[in-house]
């Protein structure tokens, strides 16, 4: 081998070897490097989190009679991964229960036509505001958990259920708070069926006491 050959092979070595060497710490490069690697690590997350999770997380089932909201969180600890999925996921069934509640007014209002009567859709709109505070998810229930490792930490999925007559027992209670409203939804067909409703569930409720 000549010279100039020789040359060749141990500069390419040398570029082999730099390119493998790691960047001193503390230096641009180094710094780069390191925020690369936890770009990698984050995104790696990500797609296990979004393969790992359960079918009722991301499609959550459809019930007549209930209402349900997923919710998912992370910790270092398991038993606060899944208190913190739980808090999140009742955040979410709070807003779907006043979403229904809130329709429901609609509803009652748009049966009885007194669309031309200001003084009811004032009041329906005082209850409806009151609704947002009076909302009450304890009776919720946990129907399904889920728990995969993450790294260091613990992803917890959960699906809580409401049934609609706590929601239900709600709205009624709001509206019997005002008698002007209460006076014109009475008649409403949709009122009567939400008070068969609220009579019949504290009906199957009793017997199962």
């Amino acid at each position: 081998m000549n010279r100039s050959s020789l040359c060749a092979v141990f500069g390419a070595a040398t570029l082999a070897l730099a390119g493998c060497a790691s960047p001193p710490p503390g230096s641009p490069a180094w710094t780069a490097q390191q925020e690369e690697k936890k770009q990698e690590a984050r995104t790696e997350a990500v797609r296990a989190s979004v393969d790992e999770a359960p079918s009722w997380f991301l499609s959550s089932p459809v019930d007549a009679n209930a209402i349900y909201a997923p919710g998912t969180a992370t910790s270092g600890d398991m038993q606060f991964a899944i208190d913190k999925a739980v808090i999140g996921a009742k955040r979410s069934l709070a807003d779907r229960v006043n979403s229904r509640l809130s329709g429901k007014m609609k509803e009652f209002i748009s049966e009885t036509g007194v669309g031309e009567n200001a003084q009811v859709l004032s009041e329906s709109e005082r209850v409806t505001s009151n609704l947002i505070t009076e909302v009450n998810v304890a009776g919720y229930t946990v129907t399904e958990k889920k728990i995969v490792p993450t790294g260091n930490q613990y992803r917890a999925y959960v699906l809580l259920q409401y049934p609609l007559g706590g929601a239900n027992r709600i709205l009624v209670d709001q509206v019997k708070k005002n008698s002007v409203l209460e006076s014109k939804l009475r008649s409403s067909k949709a009122f009567q069926d939400l008070e068969a409703d609220i009579r019949d569930a504290r009906n199957e409720k009793g017997k199962a006491e």
